[in-house]
């Protein structure tokens, strides 16, 4: 994992995390990952301009895992 991105939910069947780039200040992109047989894998990837659009969708994902996870400020 890369210093730009961020864990926002770390259970085993709902990995997200959060990748923004300060150089790039207009891309914040949304990441669920899978867990597989050699490991994890992206499910989804999305992409959002602003941070408050990014976390919207990640409440929404979280709430569809069936639980909360921790939230970055």
């Amino acid at each position: 994992m890369s210093k730009f991105e961020t864990t926002l939910s770390d259970r085993s069947d709902c990995h997200i995390t959060l990748f923004h780039d300060p150089e790039d200040p207009s891309t914040f992109i949304v990441r669920k990952w899978k867990r597989g047989i050699f490991g994890r894998r992206i499910a989804l990837s999305r992409w959002f301009l602003t941070r408050k659009q990014a976390e919207a969708y990640v409440h929404k994902l979280m709430k569809e895992c069936g639980g909360t996870g921790r939230v970055a400020s």
